[in-house]
């Protein structure tokens, strides 16, 4: 139940957050194709509905001056990602 829920509220926040970033292309697209594109994710959780929460975490040595970049993406349990979110400030957010 409880990763019913982290799912949703996750859910709602990427809806609310589709526009940030130019990672919402990614919706409807495979994992692999992701994993093509970024390589092996930095963090991933797998919810008890089968889905998956992966995380990049492009942040460079430009992180120190303030530069960031977190990209977090929705994973059904077909492999197909529901939603995609930036979130950051650095050139590695902004080109995905």
């Amino acid at each position: 139940m409880k990763n019913v829920v982290i799912s949703s509220i996750f859910m709602i926040f990427v809806a609310s957050c589709a526009s940030n970033g130019n990672v919402s292309h990614w919706q409807g697209e495979s994992l692999s194709s992701l994993i093509e594109q970024y390589g092996t994710p930095d963090s991933f959780l797998k919810l008890e509905d089968g889905n998956r929460i992966i995380e990049y975490d492009k942040s460079n040595a430009l992180h120190v001056a303030g530069h960031f970049c977190s990209l977090t993406f929705m994973v059904d349990s077909s492999n197909r990602i529901s939603g995609a979110k930036a979130f950051g400030n650095g050139n590695n957010c902004s080109n995905q």
